[in-house]
């Protein structure tokens, strides 16, 4: 019995130990679901509104102020095209952002990531980046949680997220909210 009570324990101390970094979730309006580019009705008739979900881990030198995807039709292509604003605490040689995306029904669709190696000094920082998208991704795209995911540090060393934390993170959401089973039976 004293065997099985140990167990318990720490198995909940583990889980205290495992959740005990919490990443500071904020979440933002990113423009309509419905919407029209070069002409073409996308979801009309959707009263839906996109979101964009930001992951700050306190303990990472660069925060997220703002993240906007915005969905556009370039060179003949369907683009992603993403606006960040970031806060750099005190000067890096490189960073890693990364999005993850989402249709209406919270199913992951991708991951999009924006690397960029170059000196930052401290302060706040715009960065923008440009994705190809294809016609069915810009129909579902709804909700993307964007991240910090890797810093590298003026000395030389790197500051990465943690995974565990970011799945905890990312559960929290309950970006596909079921209402009983899915009706699946065998």
């Amino acid at each position: 019995m004293q065997h099985i009570l140990r167990l318990a324990l720490g198995a909940c101390l583990a889980i205290a130990t495992f959740s005990s970094q919490a990443y500071e979730i904020s979440r933002h309006s990113d423009g309509s679901f419905n919407l029209t580019i070069s002409g073409i009705a996308i979801n009309s008739g959707s009263s839906l509104e996109r979101e964009s979900i930001l992951f700050n881990d306190p303990s990472s030198p660069v925060q997220i102020r703002s993240h906007a995807t915005a969905i556009a039709y370039q060179d003949r292509a369907f683009r992603f095209a993403a606006e960040t604003i970031i806060v750099v605490d005190h000067p890096i040689r490189g960073l890693q952002l990364r999005t993850i995306q989402y249709d209406a029904f919270g199913q992951h669709m991708s991951n999009l990531a924006n690397t960029e190696i170059k000196d930052f000094g401290a302060g706040e920082v715009s960065l923008s980046a440009q994705w190809r998208a294809r016609e069915t991704d810009i129909t579902r795209l709804l909700t993307s949680v964007t991240y910090i995911a890797r810093v590298r540090l003026a000395d030389g060393s790197q500051w990465v997220y943690d995974q565990d934390e970011l799945i905890v993170a990312l559960r929290s959401l309950n970006l596909e909210q079921k209402i009983g089973d899915d009706g699946d039976s065998e």
